[in-house]
């Protein structure tokens, strides 16, 4: 009974980091609008665009699209193909739902475990983009490894809850 409040407090405090991830992403994604808006004005009405504006907006992107990915997914607001799912009983969609969450998990554990090594080997090689700004690669491939770390653990939440569901029967229902 304990080890299910453990899980229960874990995953609660899971969404709440994943809610805030989601909102900062939201943010980048403002703050990457104004940047770009910004730099259409520099370059159109005042003739003197600046050479880091559009590098920045990308890595603004790469970091909000993938750290903001697990938030979606627990929104469930990912792409989700349901034609079919939705029309079948609730336990048949609950072992489909736990089968293609262990799958995701997989997959977001591997894509995390290969990220670890890019970052890593970015690191220990001291490799810079190719750019005026001349950042660490490291911290753009940092957002790989963020993102699908998060996806691998609402992955693996999502999977506990489906499995738990059909455990207590709650599937049936």
């Amino acid at each position: 009974m304990e080890s299910r409040m453990g899980y229960a407090r874990a995953e609660v405090w899971f969404q709440r980091l994943n809610k805030g991830v989601g909102y900062m992403a939201g943010l980048g994604n403002l703050g990457m609008g104004i940047l770009l808006f910004i730099e259409v004005v520099l370059r159109y009405i005042f003739h003197s665009p600046t050479t880091w504006s559009q590098e920045v907006a990308i890595y603004i992107f790469t970091w909000t699209m993938f750290a903001g990915a697990a938030y979606t997914l627990q929104a469930g607001k990912h792409i989700h193909i349901d034609i079919l799912l939705s029309r079948l009983p609730h336990k048949p969609r609950q072992i489909i739902e736990a089968f293609t969450g262990l799958l995701g998990f997989l997959f977001c554990a591997y894509v995390t475990y290969q990220a670890w090594n890019f970052v890593i080997l970015a690191i220990q090689m001291k490799k810079l983009s190719a750019t005026t700004l001349r950042v660490p690669v490291w911290t753009i491939e940092a957002s790989v490894l963020v993102g699908f770390l998060l996806l691998s653990i609402q992955y693996l939440f999502i999977v506990l809850d489906r499995v738990q569901k059909i455990v207590k029967g709650e599937a049936e229902r």
